[in-house]
């Protein structure tokens, strides 16, 4: 239902009242900060645990189809990056055949520090995190790509 120019209930505080359409939002950046917290427990934020997780299933990965993968500028990744790279987590080789890509991978140590933080970010969520009935998922799993693939469009005006 709407009210003028705004859905009833938007300015609800109370999430048990909000409507889906501000519910999800909501506790999508809830999650973020949860795993955020999660992931600063290892020394690392969600971008960075990010970089290491797809590094971790596709090594020699170019900056630019990294940034793309986890749906980030090359230039926001640069620093995260620098920091993981600073650490010995991941190594940078150029390509030998284009001198101007650059190709990440993450070495035995960042492969150590993914398996741990992963390990334990995993846990914390299955333990925090309710657990739908099975005959739940499809329908949850059906609603949450809807939603993406209605957002996946440019944002109107």
């Amino acid at each position: 239902m709407t009210t003028g120019s705004f859905e009833a209930g938007w300015f609800e505080p109370d999430p048990a009242l909000m409507p889906l359409s501000k519910l999800l939002p909501w506790t999508g950046r809830s999650l973020s900060r949860y795993h955020q917290r999660c992931a600063a427990a290892h020394g690392l934020t969600s971008t960075s645990m990010g970089v290491l997780g797809v590094l971790g299933h596709a090594d020699a990965v170019s900056h630019r189809e990294l940034a793309a993968h986890l749906g980030v500028t090359p230039a926001t990744l640069t620093p995260v990056v620098d920091a993981l790279e600073a650490t010995g987590d991941l190594a940078r080789v150029r390509d030998a055949a284009d001198r101007r890509v650059v190709h990440l991978s993450l070495t035995v140590q960042g492969r150590g520090r993914l398996t741990a933080a992963f390990a334990q970010v995993a846990t914390a969520f299955r333990e925090r995190l309710p657990h739908p009935p099975p005959e739940h998922h499809e329908i949850i799993r059906g609603y949450l790509l809807a939603v993406l693939a209605a957002v996946a469009e440019e944002a109107p005006g």
